[in-house]
């Protein structure tokens, strides 16, 4: 597993808030960019958060597919879920009620 870097230098890791985090609802909206920031696909994800690790990121075990997915553990972008019926652009599937919502976007870096 990757191990997530913070390149920031801010250390404000909310060890409490990680754990609240577990067994919690998680609705994700990734934009996946390139390295001149062009938009490449969107993808949205929801699931169970099974762990939350400063190095290793976020679980995020996926209702539909049951895949484990790898977030980012990006705290401060994590929000309290609105109440409602949230459409899931790439399916079908709507989700109801999530306890959180992030927003992340992943840039692939430039390959020589």
């Amino acid at each position: 597993m990757a191990a997530f870097e913070n390149l920031d230098g801010d250390d404000d890791w909310d060890e409490g808030f990680a754990g609240d985090l577990v067994g919690c609802t998680l609705l994700a909206g990734l934009t996946f960019v390139d390295h001149d920031d062009a938009l490449v696909r969107r993808q949205q994800i929801f699931g169970k958060v099974e762990s939350v690790d400063r190095a290793d990121g976020i679980a995020l075990r996926c209702h539909v597919s049951d895949e484990l997915v790898m977030l980012a553990p990006i705290l401060d972008a994590i929000e309290p879920g609105q109440p409602g019926i949230y459409q899931l652009s790439d399916a079908d599937e709507q989700v109801e009620d999530p306890d959180f919502t992030v927003l992340l976007t992943v840039r692939n870096p430039l390959r020589h």
